[in-house]
């Protein structure tokens, strides 16, 4: 998937959350690629009603919005190495209280309980440099937006619980990282990049890289961060953006 430079996540186990499309998608391809045992959930009874081929990972069916199932998912495991907080999105009327309500549910809160859900597989995991939760962030994690009042706080809290998880869980030999996705082509932001250019241009205008993110651009940073190679980072938020946070 990556030019270049491979990865080797042989013998690991991973479960992405929203892992069926988008970023997810791209990270449980490279992973499954590069040799790990992927799980993933969908909203979807099962894999194969998707349109497109999930039959290299493991399917679980899973509302993140439902504390009760994300702290039950972790007994449908045998053990993890890497767990990716990936599933999320901006929901209808966010302004509203029970829109603002059910949007920091479904992108901070589910991050939390799944992961401390979690933290006993990933504590007894053995893989080399130490298990990793990954968090995806977002441009609304550092600027405010009219159109994400709920989604852009809660993403916020995702780099806020990825400090604080990085602080507290490396005596478990759990690191902790995220990645903040600038503009990506996903199943859900391509009709915004495909319909509104004028907001593409504005975005072009503080980017260093003019071009329009893919899911493989956010899914590299991740295999990353849990690799080997980054045994030494834990609690940080890299920004994979083209330049978007540096420009005016």
């Amino acid at each position: 998937m990556f030019s270049g430079i491979s990865y080797d996540y042989s013998g690991a186990q991973v479960l992405v959350t929203g892992g069926s499309n988008g970023i997810g998608l791209a990270c449980a391809r490279a992973y499954r690629e590069a040799g790990a045992e992927v799980v993933i959930t969908g909203r979807r009874p099962s894999a194969g009603d998707y349109e497109h081929d999930l039959s290299d990972f493991t399917y679980i069916e899973l509302d993140v919005s439902d504390r009760a199932a994300l702290l039950a998912l972790p007994e449908k495991l045998d053990r993890l190495d890497i767990l990716v907080n990936n599933a999320g999105g901006t929901q209808t009327d966010e302004w509203s209280h029970d829109g603002f309500d059910h949007s920091l549910d479904i992108n901070l809160s589910s991050a939390f309980h799944l992961s401390t859900a979690c933290r006993p597989l990933l504590e007894a995991s053995e893989f080399a440099g130490g298990a990793s939760i990954i968090g995806i962030a977002s441009m609304t994690s550092y600027f405010g937006s009219e159109w994400t009042p709920a989604y852009g706080p809660a993403k916020a809290g995702i780099v806020q619980m990825t400090k604080t998880f990085g602080h507290c869980w490396g005596k478990y030999g759990i690191r902790a990282n995220a990645v903040a996705a600038g503009l990506t082509r996903t199943n859900l932001v391509a009709p915004v990049i495909d319909h509104m250019p004028e907001m593409v241009e504005e975005t072009f205008a503080r980017q260093g890289i003019k071009r329009v993110g893919e899911a493989e651009d956010i899914a590299a940073a991740v295999l990353f961060l849990t690799s080997p190679a980054a045994s030494w980072i834990t609690g940080q938020t890299l920004p994979v953006d083209g330049g978007f946070t540096v420009g005016m």
